[in-house]
């Protein structure tokens, strides 16, 4: 059996529900069943002489499942915020969470086969099949917006096409409100904190993730980008069969990325997979001002045959301004030479944190910064398999946020670019993978001063 006949038969063919009433009464359903949830525990604790607070029954690990199941369910809008929130890109949530929504990342369920022929016949018409010489129904993916299906053209071509489910642009807004407002009613998110200008910036980009001809026009900017980068490899979009809910392009054989830690693989092979991601996310954040901003695992695999790193979904790309790639070379670069006051006063000068937020507030978010640059402080390969730095930036963020009472979040141009670091990061984690991430990032962070002696400056794609 075929892994991405493995990959199909693990998926669950739930309907996804497509009208605004259905999904406003999901909302409405899986709100009813945490509150239930936690009034049950509660009784039982009671009995049991437990006296756990409500809220940390809300917050249990069992309503973080329910959670998540149900936006696997409800798939769209609803589905990819939850996804962010794993991430951890500047919102802070409660660590239960954020380990049950983690499973997001991975694959949300599959349409029924009648839900998906009446999408193609509605995207090419009622002779679909027409334009297809072989077309497995059984999709090989399925994410937060679509899912993917192989084909063969009649002229030979092998293509991948991704189909958005039903309603997901449509329903964008709603489900980032519905959800928003469970999340802070039920405590995930605290009632102070003021997301609203970030769900706007959330809105904007989804609305553009489900122009399936932009990501089309997307793959094609990042293709030549990286044009002459043997290490990397993207497939072709295929315009004429391209509409603005399905996206076509080539089929590339290649294994999950996944496939790197899970079975054994030289070190070397995750090493130089880990400092091409690295790489990458320097050249998008100090060079090219091009990001792809979704860093979901299911976004990348890995070609054996070549050793190459292979990129798929360009859904969610962001433009960064000059000015915002200046501020975070100046704040990375402080903070990867350890300089403490200079953190400090550069976020009070972006205005990350306000004099009148408090020294503890100061101090906390600094301590967060330099930490997070605590991989470009080392001198030789920094071991990113043994590193507890995860950990440590989530104790600093919880104690900021709940102890601290520091709740402002990211400017919202940020929100993007913190997820791609945080993935990026997750990502070198995982594949237990020792990187000299100094070397890398000082041609970008410190322009006139160079490399250190002895060290190459990274290749620049294009």
């Amino acid at each position: 059996m075929s892994d991405d006949r493995r990959k199909s038969d693990s998926m669950r063919s739930r309907r996804v529900p497509s009208g605004r009433i259905e999904r406003v009464g999901r909302f409405a359903w899986l709100a009813g069943g945490m509150a239930a949830s936690a009034v049950t525990d509660s009784a039982r604790r009671w009995i049991s002489g437990d006296t756990q607070s409500y809220r940390d029954l809300v917050l249990s690990a069992r309503n973080g499942k329910q959670l998540a199941d149900a936006l696997a369910g409800m798939r769209g809008a609803a589905m990819k915020l939850g996804q962010m929130l794993s991430l951890e890109g500047g919102i802070t949530v409660p660590p239960a969470f954020a380990d049950a929504l983690a499973r997001l990342r991975d694959s949300a369920d599959k349409m029924p086969r009648t839900q998906l022929r009446r999408v193609l016949a509605r995207e090419y018409g009622r002779d679909w099949m027409e334009r297809f010489a072989e077309f497995d129904e059984d999709p090989i993916a399925s994410a937060s917006i679509g899912q993917v299906h192989r084909a063969r053209t009649r002229d030979g071509r092998e293509l991948a096409l991704k189909i958005q489910f039903p309603a997901v642009a449509r329903s964008i807004d709603s489900d980032v409100d519905n959800l928003a407002a469970l999340l802070k009613a039920s405590g995930i998110i605290p009632q102070a904190y003021d997301i609203d200008p970030l769900l706007t910036v959330v809105k904007e980009q989804l609305h553009q993730e489900t122009d399936y001809v932009r990501e089309a026009e997307a793959l094609g900017r990042y293709r030549e980008m990286v044009n002459g980068d043997d290490d990397v490899l993207l497939p072709a979009p295929h315009h004429d069969l391209t509409t603005p809910h399905i996206l076509a392009m080539d089929y590339i054989e290649a294994r999950p990325i996944e496939s790197l830690w899970e079975e054994s693989h030289d070190q070397e092979v995750r090493n130089r997979i880990a400092g091409k991601l690295q790489g990458l996310t320097l050249i998008e954040l100090f060079d090219t001002g091009f990001m792809q901003s979704d860093p979901n695992f299911a976004n990348y695999m890995f070609d054996p045959a070549g050793g190459r790193l292979v990129l798929l979904d360009f859904g969610s790309t962001v433009e960064i301004a000059p000015e915002t790639m200046e501020r975070y070379r100046r704040i990375v670069s402080a903070a990867s030479r350890d300089d403490r006051d200079e953190v400090a006063a550069l976020a009070i000068e972006f205005d990350w944190v306000a004099e009148s937020d408090g020294r503890a507030a100061i101090d906390g978010l600094s301590d967060l910064i330099l930490l997070s640059a605590e991989p470009l402080r080392g001198t030789d390969h920094y071991d990113f398999g043994k590193t507890d730095l995860a950990e440590r930036a989530r104790d600093i963020s919880i104690h900021l946020t709940l102890e601290v009472g520091f709740l402002k979040p990211p400017p919202p141009e940020m929100l993007f670019i913190q997820r791609k670091l945080a993935g990026t990061y997750h990502l070198c984690t995982q594949l237990g993978a020792r990187v000299d991430s100094a070397q890398m990032a000082g041609p970008y962070l410190n322009p006139a001063g160079g490399t250190r002696p002895g060290c190459d400056p990274p290749h620049r794609a294009g």
